[in-house]
């Protein structure tokens, strides 16, 4: 594992724009979890300033495409002798990610529960599963280390 470095971020992009996936079409991004964001809004580009981060402000761009950021994104990984503490960075065009609802959502109404507190509880459950039309149409680095 390594802190990510401007190099990194635009290898991601070459490796999908190695496979010939369209990256013209407005359907790519980054997508990564809130300690890699914090991480790259850290981190100089350039070792000898400190002014142009990897990440700047707004913070919903990086490398010309933009920028998403959620902590289903595994921050917990491992690489060699860095153990638990390596995060993933996705690149990719998320048009070829397909999702697949397989019934409409289930609501349980639950009066019970919190009930002597004058609460009612309300779940929704929804089957979803999720596959890729074209695995070369997304990159990824999965030993990013934020710490």
């Amino acid at each position: 594992g390594g802190a990510a470095d401007w190099s990194d971020i635009v290898n991601l992009v070459k490796e999908v724009e190695v496979d010939n996936a369209n990256l013209n079409d407005g359907s790519c991004a980054y997508l990564t979890n809130s300690k890699v964001k914090a991480k790259l809004a850290s981190t100089a580009r350039v070792a000898s300033s400190d002014s142009v981060m990897l990440l700047n402000a707004p913070w919903d761009e990086l490398y010309g495409y933009p920028f998403a950021v959620t902590n289903h994104v595994p921050s917990d990984l491992t690489k060699g002798s860095t153990s638990g503490t390596c995060s993933a960075i996705v690149f990719g065009d998320f048009s070829q990610l397909i999702m697949a609802f397989w019934s409409s959502p289930d609501v349980l109404v639950d009066p019970y529960t919190g009930g002597s507190a004058g609460n009612t509880r309300i779940i929704v459950h929804q089957d979803v599963d999720v596959g890729v039309r074209h695995a070369q149409s997304f990159a990824a680095m999965l030993d990013a280390i934020t710490t």
